[in-house]
């Protein structure tokens, strides 16, 4: 009898322990989870079935987004904040009896090219650029003297690499790459 309740007692301390991120641990209790660059996934657990009131405040504690749901326990409903301001922004739920409050801090990911040139045999060079999603690159080679020798843009779709033949320029040259996150500029000397 001892080691069965020693076993319950384990399996309650795990549990509790061991509760997954962003679910709620109590009787009643809310959580907010990032789900992807503009949305936010909220978590609603309530003790008794009741109208929830989830309002959604922004810096300035301007409401920002109102709702009822309607007679419900428990809930997991998206958020989405595209179009609204980068900042801190403020969940309240209200289920009559209790009030629950989460603060979030809402910032847009940003798609970022890091440009990286790497020097082949025979005046070749790779050029690589890492990026997300689908975006319109530009690749202009520069001279020692700044004029543009080649210019060209590329439709692409996640990464980038290309090799380009520069052994017949002379002296030192630049690349620059452009898209939707702004300019890398590589430089060779």
């Amino acid at each position: 009898m001892k080691k069965i309740s020693l076993l319950l007692v384990g399996a309650l301390v795990s549990s509790l322990t061991f509760a997954g991120p962003g679910i709620p641990k109590s009787n009643s209790g809310m959580a907010v989870v990032k789900k992807n660059a503009t949305s936010f996934k909220l978590i609603y657990k309530g003790e008794e079935t009741s109208n929830v009131k989830v309002q959604i405040f922004d810096e300035r504690n301007q409401l920002v987004f109102t709702e009822t749901i309607k007679k419900s326990r428990g809930f997991v409903r998206p958020y989405n904040f595209e179009g609204l301001a980068e900042g801190e922004y403020t969940i309240k739920i209200n289920n009559g009896s209790n009030r629950l409050t989460e603060t979030i801090d809402y910032h847009r990911d940003k798609v970022e090219n890091l440009a990286h040139l790497v020097p082949l045999k025979d005046g070749k060079f790779l050029l690589t650029v890492a990026g997300k999603g689908e975006d319109h690159l530009t690749v202009r080679i520069f001279d020692e003297e700044g004029k543009r020798v080649y210019d060209d843009v590329n439709i692409v779709n996640g990464n980038f690499a290309q090799v380009y033949n520069l052994s017949k320029l002379q002296g030192p040259f630049s690349f620059e790459v452009s898209g939707k996150s702004g300019t890398s500029n590589v430089v060779n000397k």
